[in-house]
């Protein structure tokens, strides 16, 4: 039995009220997520695997895939070519320019919908919005459904003409097929959203269950029979799962398991059947104020996340209030209902007249070579601005960088004026100015899951025999990568790195003190020990403080590690953790202009009044503190001698390292003789 061919208005409320729940969430959840999106992947897969199913067995097991993606193109693109554009033209006009090289790859992404692994591969979070966050963040729910569009026709065609063949029923031959990919990436789901969540919430294979989960209920649906109050039942349950899915789930579980409570609850409202029941919620489904949000929903949602992010961005706040949700919730809406009424009114009624014929070929495929140009123009910026990159660090006498903090007659860097057409790097490439360690693929992920504890050795590519010197301890030692590879080359050392970023070098677990990120940190700290043991060096050279948190500290799980180093006879060189940062300094000198002093921070707020750190320290620990180097005597500049100090809110640019080494030697060979044949 084929499933029947009808129009459910209480299904388009359900979806209205899923979008409205995103929007409400974004606007006013503080970072919880709604579970709308769920939602409404689910219904997309409970409507289009019905239509595609009666036209396949209609077909005789052929979908006439021209006037499929017609319909569909017609449908989705124009609303988000609109807000594309929009998003376009706002990025300039109110984004620092060191954020319109992401944009523009999103844009490409967004075009050709692919933005979900965008975002997996720039690595973004999807929290409450920010000043920082992206404009196109949300079109990745989008993607998944352009992405499930595109397979899915596929599928069924397959699944029907395998039917017409064997002659069964091809809704069997299809409920078959759609059990068992739902199935797999439930599967998949909860294993990928237990080991690598970030990345599970945007992957197209962990979320592809809920759109055939909706298409496998399409399937069974005419074959169930249920008494009315049960259906009363499922239909308020299914409501009630939908609209507290917020209020108790946390966005870290989802999708996973954690999802099958809105859908789950979909299924419910699906199950109640489409019949007007007595003392069911149809009529609040089909109420008009719901219907209304309903028939701008899709715009709607295109349009709030990038209101809200550029209203952020121009009021330079890090959450919108309550007022501010209001004004963004009321532009959404206004926006919303312009662009459905022009997109209902002109471009789908011209494509509808064009679907079938040569014409609409000719629409479709200028709509293919946007998003082909869009991503060809995101790679030719991104070619740029590498070799913006390597330009820019060619420093010259006009960018001395540490060397102006050397000597009571030189000018301290704060009181100097700033030409930005002398610093480096240029404003568009400080963000990629790493240490050339990050491009040897040895430094281990973040991530809290098994496959990323291993620990993974860096060697000396030079292969130089003299004194050993092994990094540990996460991006804040191998920030000093660059002034490191310069004395060793000059020390003839052997440099090599243990490191995994996020985590700093530790034998403490207890997350409170700061000695860690995650669980797979201390997994891997157990295991690099052994292998930094292993390695017998002449010295470990990692942090002796750390700034994570905002205050300077030397947490119990460092001096743990040290004693246990000393019980191995390895000294260890202490180095003293630089400051953090209120905002990006990238951004901030974008939006301020070159000004190192509002951009960068007072001393006394972030580190403690001396350094070596107080308490009884084992006796093979040396510390060291380049503070003089990296800030002025009561306040850090963001920008030093014509060059930038810091690439983000934290990490110190490699140029600067550069400028800083000669000094950093000098010291280093007062403090540490040992290891430049003097101990």
């Amino acid at each position: 039995m084929l499933p029947p061919r009808s129009y459910r208005p209480e299904l388009h409320g359900i979806r209205g009220l899923a979008l409205l729940l995103v929007v409400l969430f974004h606007l006013f959840g503080n970072g919880r997520i709604s579970g709308g999106i769920d939602v409404f992947l689910a219904i997309t897969g409970f409507l289009f695997t019905q239509s595609l199913l009666r036209r396949a067995v209609e077909g005789h097991g052929r979908v006439p895939l021209r006037q499929h993606f017609g319909r569909v193109g017609q449908r989705l693109v124009p609303p988000v070519l609109i807000t594309l554009v929009a998003v376009a033209v706002a990025t300039v006009a109110w984004l620092p320019s060191t954020r319109w090289l992401q944009v523009a790859r999103e844009l490409a992404a967004s075009a050709l919908y692919v933005e979900n692994w965008e975002l997996i591969a720039s690595q973004l979070d999807y929290d409450a919005a920010g000043p920082s966050s992206s404009p196109l963040q949300h079109i990745w729910s989008l993607s998944v459904q352009g992405q499930f569009h595109l397979l899915w026709p596929f599928v069924v065609m397959a699944a029907v003409a395998l039917a017409l063949r064997l002659r069964v029923s091809p809704v069997r031959s299809l409920a078959v097929v759609t059990g068992g990919v739902t199935a797999v990436s439930f599967a998949f789901s909860v294993w990928f959203t237990g080991h690598h969540q970030e990345v599970a919430y945007y992957h197209t294979g962990a979320r592809l269950w809920e759109l055939t989960l909706g298409g496998l209920v399409a399937l069974a649906l005419p074959h169930l029979r249920l008494p009315a109050w049960l259906r009363t039942v499922f239909a308020w349950a299914g409501l009630a799962l939908i609209v507290c899915c917020g209020l108790v789930l946390e966005a870290s579980q989802f999708p996973g398991v954690a999802s099958l409570w809105p859908v789950g609850g979909l299924v419910l409202l699906l199950a109640a059947g489409s019949e007007p029941l007595r003392f069911g919620p149809h009529r609040l489904l089909v109420a008009k104020p719901l219907t209304f949000v309903a028939d701008i929903s899709y715009a709607l949602y295109l349009w709030h996340w990038p209101v809200l992010v550029f209203y952020l961005a121009v009021r330079e706040r890090a959450a919108v209030g309550y007022r501010g949700a209001l004004v963004v919730l009321a532009v959404s809406v206004a926006l919303a209902w312009v662009t459905t009424r022009l997109v209902d009114g002109t471009i789908d009624v011209r494509l509808t007249r064009l679907a079938g014929h040569r014409r609409f070929v000719v629409v479709t495929s200028t709509l293919v070579a946007a998003g082909v140009a869009s991503g060809s123009s995101a790679a030719w910026l991104h070619v740029n601005q590498e070799r913006a990159i390597a330009a820019s660090i060619q420093r010259s006498s006009e960018q001395p960088g540490a060397a102006v903090l050397i000597g009571d007659d030189v000018s301290r860097a704060a009181d100097r004026a700033v030409d930005s057409a002398d610093v480096v790097p240029l404003l568009a490439a400080v963000a990629k100015d790493l240490p050339e360690v990050y491009g040897w693929g040895c430094i281990q992920d973040l991530a809290d899951s098994p496959e990323f504890d291993e620990v993974l050795v860096c060697d000396d590519p030079e292969g130089r025999d003299g004194p050993r010197v092994v990094m540990a301890g996460g991006s804040h030692v191998q920030q000093w990568w660059p002034a490191m590879a310069a004395v060793a080359e000059s020390a003839n050392w052997e440099l090599i790195v243990v490191d995994k970023d996020g985590c700093q070098l530790t034998a403490d677990r207890d997350d409170s003190r700061g000695a860690r990120v995650n669980s797979s940190c201390y997994r891997w700290n157990e295991s690099a020990f052994d292998v930094i043991v292993d390695l017998d060096p002449d010295a470990v050279f990692s942090l002796g403080s750390t700034t994570r948190g905002g205050q300077e500290r030397t947490p119990e799980g460092f001096v743990d590690l040290w004693h246990q180093l000393a019980d191995e006879e390895i000294p260890v060189v202490a180095i003293r953790d630089t400051v953090r940062l209120p905002e990006r300094v990238p951004d901030c000198l974008a939006r301020v202009g070159y000004d190192p002093v509002t951009c960068g921070v007072a001393r006394s707020d972030v580190l403690l009044d001396s350094y070596p750190p107080a308490g009884d320290m084992p006796p093979n620990v040396t510390f060291v503190d380049m503070t003089d180097l990296v800030c002025e005597p009561e306040h850090c500049p963001a920008i030093i001698g014509n060059v930038i100090v810091y690439r983000d809110g934290s990490h110190v640019t490699a140029t600067y390292m550069k400028t800083l080494a000669p000094f950093f030697e000098q010291r280093l060979r007062v403090e540490t003789p040992w290891l430049f044949g003097r101990g």
